[in-house]
Parts: C-alpha cells; structure tokens; sequence
C-alpha cells in the first residue's frame, strides 16, 4: 500500500500539483527539520505510537499501518484518500461473496488527523474525503477520528462527519475527545455536539521508534569519592532508546476507543455465532460493529 502512495503522490506533483514532499516508505523521517537545532519533529513516530496502543490493548488484533503524516505534522488530504481507497479495495477482498478473503478483513479504521474548514472551497475537497469514508461505513468498517487539540468547539473533520445525519443502519463515523488519567476530559481536547465520545489521550505510555535521540542533553554533574570522579545525569528529555514515551492528545484517543470496539467485537465473535468472524459479508460485519457500538453507548450511559 505504501508504494501506491508513493505513485499517487508523485503522478500529482508531475501534473502541477502544489509543491509536496513524498513519503517514500513506512519510517518517520527525517527526525529533525532543523539538523542545526535537532529539535525532535512534531510527529516523529506518531505512527508507531498509535500502533502501540492497539497492540497493548488488543495483543490479538493484526495492526495495519499505513503511513500517511509527514513527521513535522503534515498530512497530504490526497494520500489520506488514497489509504482509504486501498483500505476499502482490501475490504471488498474480503467480503467476495464468491471467493471470501476473511484474512483481509479491516473491522476498523483510526484517523489521527484532521483539519479547519478555512473557506467555501473547502467543503469541496470535504465532500471527497467523506465519500472514502461513506464507503467504508457502508461495508462495516467502523471509522473513529481524533477530535483535535485545539480546546475549541469548532468542527474538526474528519471527526465532525459523526454529526451528520446516515440513512438508518449504517454506522457512524465516531469521533473521539480525550480523557485525563482521572476520567475528565483533557483541557486541550477539542469539544462540542459533534465530539460523540471519549478515551484516555492524556499521559499515554506507548511505543516509539529506538533509534531517536534529539539533541537535547540531560543535566550532569560530577562529584569526588575518593581518588574517582563519578557522572550522574538526569533523564534526557528527547533519547527514546528506551523504545517508549508518554505522550497526549486525541490522536491516542481515537485508537484506544477503537481498540477496545475491536476488542468488544472479539468477545462477542467468541460468545455469539451471529457474530462470527468467519462471516466476510458486508451485512455481518455491520452486525458486529453495531454490537461492538452498543456496547461502548451501554457502558457510557
């Protein structure tokens, strides 16, 4: 999949389009805009955190990831619909009524990105995005946005599509605040009627990528015993050799409330044979969805 947005993104900029960098493969590079500053970039391993919260929460769940943000925070809205396209074409794969690929199943989707409708041009390209994901929803994926970290009530898409009104039956897309550790919700999370549920994003312990380490330096001092000179050091601040970070925001919300949809839907596939999910139709994977849903609304009510 990452080839063909290589392909996608290229084929556009050869035609005219504005000027864009090119994601040539899965790794967030470069770790640093700035190599005189070093400054750790934004979104470096925005990815592999994300990733890691689905593995934690749900360990038997097969984690597809496709890389579309640029490390210093920027996301091409063409690359996202392409990843929605391929994502939808898997789907199709799978629900083959005449040779059915249950393996290639995608029973949910995440989106850590979004954006600010600046102009009325604007709803134009919105109408695009939100037909990749109206096409999803209609094959059972469930599809679930971060609502941002603005502190604002101001529609946030693709997370502002929950509050659109579906034809009965079909899901919703659903969009995600973020919760402190006490259960509040986090002052930099975005809110209002669209924002139609919530997680924990604030202080999230998740994976990252171990070969980073920024330019910052820890505190040291030295001190005499005896005869030795002893270092210590406090904690570097941007060395991730460790393998882990805590970081916030809604973009670690969205994927823990779509983990543990996915993880409501693995219990009900194991107590219920309606919700096998050995059934690859369209129609059994709503059901499974809107079981998972239900179960999140009955939990929160």
């Amino acid at each position: 999949m990452q080839h063909v947005i290589y392909d996608n993104g290229y084929a556009a900029q050869q035609a005219g389009d504005q000027p864009r960098v090119l994601i040539e493969g899965p790794w967030d590079r470069p770790v640093t805009s700035d190599p005189l500053v070093g400054e750790v970039n934004d979104a470096l391993g925005h990815g592999t955190a994300i990733a890691g919260i689905f593995r934690q929460a749900v360990p038997a769940a097969t984690v597809l990831s496709i890389r579309i943000m640029h490390s210093d925070d920027i996301v091409y809205e063409g690359d996202l619909v392409t990843a929605l396209n391929l994502v939808s074409a898997q789907v199709t794969l799978a629900e083959d009524q005449a040779q059915p690929r249950p393996d290639l199943m995608v029973d949910a989707v995440s989106l850590s990105c979004g954006y600010f409708c600046e102009s009325a041009q604007d709803v134009t390209y919105t109408s695009v995005l939100k037909g990749a994901i109206d096409t999803l929803l209609a094959q059972g994926v469930m599809v679930v946005a971060a609502a941002g970290n603005a502190s604002v009530s101001r529609r946030y898409y693709p997370a502002a599509f929950a509050d659109e009104p579906r034809p009965g039956g079909t899901l919703p897309v659903i969009s995600v605040g973020a919760l402190n550790p006490n259960g509040s919700r986090a002052v930099f999370s975005d809110d209002g009627c669209w924002v139609t549920a919530w997680a924990s994003g604030a202080m999230v312990i998740t994976t990252f990528p171990t070969d980073v380490n920024g330019a910052l330096q820890p505190a040291t001092e030295e001190h005499a015993n005896g005869h030795r000179r002893r270092t210590r050091e406090g904690l570097d601040p941007d060395d991730f050799r460790s393998g882990f970070v805590s970081w916030s925001g809604t973009s670690f919300a969205a994927p823990a409330l779509a983990a543990w949809l996915t993880q409501a839907m693995l219990a009900a596939a194991a107590d219920d044979d309606g919700l096998k999910l050995s059934g690859p139709t369209a129609a059994n994977a709503m059901a499974r969805a809107i079981h998972a849903i239900t179960r999140r609304q009955q939990q929160e009510s």
